[in-house]
């Protein structure tokens, strides 16, 4: 794993917290309430809580995995910018209330410190908790470098 990657859930909570209603993004089109649901869908997804298309699942088994290499010797800071998101974890309420999604994620965040054992991961099936962590940990910390919180 790269340096960057091992900032830990508690280091993102901090950070979390240095994020403002009207923070600019250093690119693509959501809005700091929206980036915050984002990426709280998004452990959602990871803990097997959002039910993903069948094609993702199919995606998963055939080159996932290489996907989940490639992505694990990546920085979140190069991740590339702009990539799509399925459209059933599009963000397109412009009007988010800033402080509940503010304090949706730091719980969401939260629930993490403790996981442990395997998750049943909708796309890639089962995997160690560890695993699913790095993943979460690997992309909020490309959406906080997003918004200029990681430094």
């Amino acid at each position: 794993m790269n340096e960057i990657s091992l900032l830990s859930i508690e280091e993102l909570i901090n950070k979390l917290h240095f994020l403002e209603k009207k923070s600019v993004p250093k690119w693509g089109k959501m809005n700091s309430p929206q980036m915050m649901k984002h990426c709280s869908n998004f452990i959602d997804l990871y803990l097997g809580k959002i039910k993903v298309p069948f094609w993702y699942k199919y995606f998963g088994v055939t080159i996932g995995k290489l996907f989940l290499i490639y992505i694990s010797k990546k920085s979140p800071l190069e991740t590339p910018k702009n990539l799509s998101t399925e459209n059933s974890l599009k963000i397109a309420d412009q009007n988010l209330d800033f402080n509940l999604e503010k304090r949706i994620l730091e719980q969401k965040l939260n629930s993490l410190i403790n996981l442990e054992g395997k998750i049943n991961h909708p796309i890639y099936g089962k995997m160690e908790s560890e695993k699913i962590k790095f993943l979460i940990i690997h992309h909020t910390t490309h959406h906080f470098n997003q918004f200029n919180l990681i430094k």
